[in-house]
């Protein structure tokens, strides 16, 4: 049975890293399929080389430069028909000018608390009428003297320039999307488990660290900034969910591994905080700007990337997971870690081009899939042992033969009232007359068909209003919380003696069911439940001892 129940779990296990391998590999290969493919137009010219500079001759391109510089050359008419000057631009403000009249100006507007920075942006500018050869010239100031560039320049058709640009970014930017969407849906069912399942944080910490990845990996892309022509907008909102990201990551690793190591934990979220702090009071008065500062957030992530190196192992060693959690967990860890410093290292290199988070982004939706279903899947398997154990709970709880609840579940109420101040209602205490003639006179068989008798009537009368409880052998007691009408009292006491009666005249018992009962109302405030029910059993038997006598 155990061997059985472990190869499903294996098999599970298996199916679900194999779906998952499956899809990536899917992607992937869409991606790399679309990237690999040849552009859309073959009337395209190089521009990148013969351009002159205002500070020297450079090799005559103008890739990389951090000082306003005026770049010129010469443009034909052959080369000027029917095409556009295209190129992707970064962080360089500039105007475009034909024979000295300007015919395309970029100078983003943006609130302050944005920065000016807007990363790497692609333009396409119509040339207009050339006649002959024209003197083309674009004059370029850089932001807050940092570096600038414009590669990829080319004469050709703007409709396909932009086409290229979207067919290689959609797969990142789709995976991107993904990944949030998924992040999303995680932290939404981890908040819903909160109260439940102690799984419910890490799934919400792991879904929340997915969702900033998505939302900064979605940005790097370029994709929104072109589509919604805001690129310093989206450049912001890029720096924002990067600045926070080595703090969520830092709460999830922490609760993946079991909770541990929390001073550095708590450490680093304070960090992260007063970093974001910091970087925006600077930006918006204009000290400094977040692409100045991103390299205390770039700290703060290799930080973070040891540290959870050193919680996954020390995990590992604890052997506090089965192997097969392990060896998951680790796997995929990886994939993220090396994925980030794969882009880390592109970013320093200045070799990311349009897109400074490729291979993170691969990395985290394989970690996001493969986490997911594993999540998924211990959840899967918590549900079903709480499920367990609330049946063995109910077990525990209620009396066998009745069906009621029992002595157990009645000392927990109790302990419950001890704990209350406030609280009032009252107690019936109840008992079954003559239970030891019927089980000596004719078997403890009828005795219990006695006892079962009692016991549906009391929930009858009383189950609506109250809890009821088997507490002994012919010992029953009923506890009634807050009742604002006492008519409802009166009814259910009037029914249950008309259940009574109707039994004993149906049924014909060998011995005529007989259960005397006595009330007692209690206040915590000033009665006990303790004290009620001495009261009420003094009242039960003044009551029996009156059916005796008749």
């Amino acid at each position: 049975m155990v061997a059985s129940h472990r190869q499903q779990k294996t098999r599970v296990f298996v199916s679900g890293v194999s779906l998952t391998v499956a899809f990536i590999i899917f992607f992937c290969f869409l991606g790399i399929t679309g990237a690999m493919s040849g552009p859309n137009d073959y009337n395209k010219t190089s521009f990148d080389d013969g351009w002159t500079m205002s500070i020297g001759y450079a090799d005559g391109t103008i890739q990389g430069f951090h000082d306003d510089v005026v770049f010129t050359t010469q443009i034909t008419e052959e080369e000027a028909a029917g095409r556009s000057l295209c190129f992707l631009a970064k962080n360089v403000v500039f105007d475009v000018l034909v024979d000295g009249q300007i015919i395309y100006s970029f100078h983003p507007d943006s609130p302050a608390i944005f920065g000016k920075f807007y990363g790497t942006y692609p333009h396409q500018i119509e040339l207009g009428t050339v006649r002959g050869t024209s003197e083309l010239v674009i004059v370029a100031n850089t932001i807050n003297g940092s570096d600038g560039s414009f590669t990829d320049i080319s004469l050709q058709s703007g409709t396909s320039f932009l086409t290229d640009i979207f067919r290689v970014s959609m797969f990142p930017y789709c995976i991107s999307i993904v990944i949030a969407i998924l992040g999303l849906a995680l932290v939404v069912g981890g908040l819903t488990l909160l109260k439940n399942a102690s799984a419910g944080k890490e799934i919400a910490a792991m879904g929340l660290f997915a969702l900033d990845s998505g939302i900064w990996t979605a940005c790097s892309s370029g994709v929104v900034g072109m589509i919604l022509g805001t690129p310093v907008t989206m450049h912001f909102v890029n720096y924002i969910s990067l600045i926070i990201l080595p703090g969520i990551a830092v709460v999830f690793v922490y609760l993946l591994t079991g909770k541990r190591y929390q001073l550095f934990s708590n450490t680093m979220i304070i960090v992260t905080l007063l970093t974001l702090i910091f970087d925006v009071v600077m930006t918006a008065t204009g000290l400094s700007t977040y692409h100045d500062l991103l390299p205390t957030t770039h700290v703060e992530c290799v930080a973070v990337v040891f540290y959870s190196f050193f919680c996954v192992f020390k995990a590992i060693k604890r052997k506090q997971s089965p192997l097969s959690t392990r060896i998951t967990v680790t796997g995929s860890f990886l994939v993220v870690i090396i994925g980030g410093l794969i882009d880390l290292f592109r970013y320093f290199t200045g070799t990311s081009g349009l897109d400074s988070a490729y291979f993170f982004r691969i990395g985290l939706m394989t970690f996001i899939l493969i986490m997911g279903i594993h999540e998924v899947y211990a959840l899967m398997f918590y549900r079903k042992y709480e499920s367990e154990a609330e049946e063995l709970s109910k077990i525990a709880y209620t009396d066998a033969l009745t069906g009621l609840k029992n002595r157990m579940a009645f000392t927990d109420k109790e302990d419950l009232f001890a704990m209350r101040v406030n609280s009032a209602g009252l107690v019936i205490q109840l008992d079954i007359n003559n239970l030891k003639k019927v089980n000596d006179t004719y078997g403890h068989k009828e005795g219990d068909r006695h006892i079962k008798a009692a016991a549906d009537i009391i929930n009858q009368s009383f189950g609506q209003i109250g809890d009821c409880y088997r507490t002994g052998g012919d010992e029953f007691i009923v506890v009634i919380e807050n009742l604002k009408d006492p008519s409802v009292l009166e009814e259910a006491e009037k029914k249950f003696r008309r259940l009574i009666d109707e039994y004993n005249e149906k049924e014909k018992p060998r011995v005529k069911l007989e259960i005397p009962y006595g009330i007692e109302k209690f206040d915590l405030k000033d009665k006990d439940v303790e004290k009620a029910l001495r009261l009420a059993d003094g009242k039960m038997y003044i009551m029996k001892k009156q059916m005796k006598e008749t």
